[in-house]
């Protein structure tokens, strides 16, 4: 193996009540967002019980993803950074350096490069190494594997489990909407952030022909300006959106135009799928369930949604993969 140890990025939530409003404030850092704007998305929070599920999930993978590398002889250690929250990326960072690691695999907790990109995961990473004096620690990046036959297949299966609680004759009419978090539009081709729409529908693709369903649209959500009039979220009250000018051009169509959309159609239920997230947090939580339900069930339509895969044993199986391909 000519690596000595990998590392999930991911972007981080608070754990407990208490760590809300530090959390956003590391987030809006230098943003010059104001403190009453904070205290609004920190309501959020509360309505999903306090904090969020993101960090306790991420940890459980991380310990199942290990002992799978492990059952197969690769023995390596697993570290999870953070870019806005603990355990923040630069103090995993040098606990990894203090060991005398050097050599790493880098997994970020998302399938899609352009979300990866839009993070500015790489950029983050190598500014800290180094401002931090940690130049010789060397980072080889596994992304974009969003079309994995693995990945297709556990999300697959967590949407079918949602429809076979749907009547036989219903279900194939029942309208999906794979959601993705929006993103600004990037019209520089080179950047892999202006390809996101194309491997959030190419994903989509994958998933909708997998379950053999028709009836499916891409949709994106948690942008700071909804296009839907009566929409709970206020400029800006995404959950993991802060300091974003509102003016800024974004990916579309917005959950909140879809639906209205379906609405006008007579449809009766609605069936969201998280596919541009991993797992449980405050954009799956709030953004979703609160604010996405809400809107849902006043037009009259029934709100369904399936699971995050994260938990799902096709996941580990699937980082384990990548790993063996890009080391063979």
């Amino acid at each position: 193996m000519n690596f000595d140890h990998i590392l999930l990025l991911g972007y981080g939530a608070p754990e407990k009540a208490e760590d809300v409003m530090p959390y956003l404030r590391s987030m809006s850092d230098g943003r010059g967002i104001l403190e009453d704007r904070l205290n609004a998305l920190a309501k959020h929070y509360e309505l999903i019980g306090g904090a969020s599920p993101y960090n306790a999930q991420v940890g459980d993978f991380k310990e199942r993803f290990w002992k799978e590398l492990h059952a197969v002889g690769i023995n390596v250690p697993v570290f999870t950074g953070m870019k806005n929250w603990h355990p923040f990326l630069k103090e995993v960072l040098l606990e990894i350096h203090q060991k005398g690691l050097r050599k790493g695999l880098v997994i970020p907790l998302t399938p899609y490069r352009s979300a990866s990109s839009g993070a500015r995961y790489k950029e983050s990473l190598e500014c800290l190494c180094s401002a931090s004096g940690m130049n010789d620690l060397y980072y080889q990046f596994i992304e974009g594997w969003y079309d994995q036959e693995l990945f297709i297949q556990a999300e697959a299966e967590e949407v079918s489990r949602v429809l076979q609680t749907v009547a036989s004759e219903e279900r194939s009419e029942t309208p999906i909407l794979f959601s993705f978090h929006s993103l600004p539009l990037h019209r520089d081709p080179a950047n892999p952030i202006s390809h996101y729409s194309e491997e959030a529908r190419a994903a989509s693709a994958l998933v909708a022909e997998r379950l053999g369903h028709s009836k499916w649209t891409v949709v994106y959500q948690s942008r700071p300006v909804s296009a839907c009039e009566d929409w709970p979220s206020r400029p800006g009250e995404g959950a993991g959106i802060v300091g974003i000018p509102a003016k800024t051009a974004w990916v579309s169509p917005e959950i909140g135009e879809e639906v209205k959309a379906l609405a006008a159609r007579g449809e009766k239920k609605v069936l969201v799928v998280p596919l541009g997230f991993l797992c449980d947090h405050a954009e799956i939580l709030y953004d979703l369930d609160h604010a996405a339900r809400g809107v849902i069930e006043k037009a009259g339509m029934e709100y369904l949604r399936a699971k995050t895969v994260l938990h799902h044993p096709k996941i580990t199986t699937l980082f384990r993969t990548l790993i063996e391909k890009s080391n063979p």
